[in-house]
């Protein structure tokens, strides 16, 4: 029944989103309000950047948990606005079975997944240290940078990794072909 329908019925309240406004500064740093609060990194956490953009609607939207409307403000005056929507919930139809625990034979089974690198011009014989790239970042004014990793997340984006000689120094950036 509609409001003309029943004069005493309450109004309807208009639909409201949290709002994020996220400014990108000239050098790829951003700041970021939420409800008109800041909205800052975590602890330990680098600034806010263009390339951690993925990880700041994580943690602006719970991971998806919640839909909340996004303002992004470039530095050069042109605004970008979305919004970004909760996951649905989906609920299982059929009772899930708690997991059992592996089998010596099973973990002795399992796969290996492996990825190879390779590199030369070390010193015959020396340790080489093996680093594996999971991502990039950029570096502040000052020239400092910080990295935060998803140890969840690892093995699922390993492209390329830097061949460093323990004695020589010598260093090898290599990537999967």
């Amino acid at each position: 029944m509609s409001n003309a329908q029943n004069p005493s019925a309450p109004e309807p309240s208009p639909v409201s989103l949290p709002l994020a406004v996220i400014t990108v500064g000239d050098m790829g740093v951003v700041t970021v309000s939420y409800d008109g609060d800041d909205f800052l990194p975590p602890p330990f956490a680098p600034p806010w950047t263009r390339a951690s953009f993925g990880t700041l609607l994580d943690a602006l939207t719970e991971h998806r948990s919640r839909t909340i409307r996004i303002e992004v403000r470039e530095n050069d005056g042109t605004i970008y606005t979305d919004i970004i929507e909760a996951r649905r919930k989906t609920t299982a139809t059929e009772p899930v079975e708690p997991p059992q625990p592996e089998t010596r034979r099973a973990r002795r089974s399992k796969q290996r997944r492996l990825i190879e690198f390779r590199g030369s011009g070390f010193v015959p014989g020396e340790d080489i240290t093996v680093a594996v790239v999971v991502t990039g970042t950029e570096s502040d004014r000052q020239g400092n940078a910080r990295a935060l990793i998803d140890l969840d997340q690892i093995g699922e984006h390993v492209t390329e990794a830097v061949l460093i000689g323990d004695v020589s120094g010598h260093t090898q950036e290599v990537r999967i072909s």
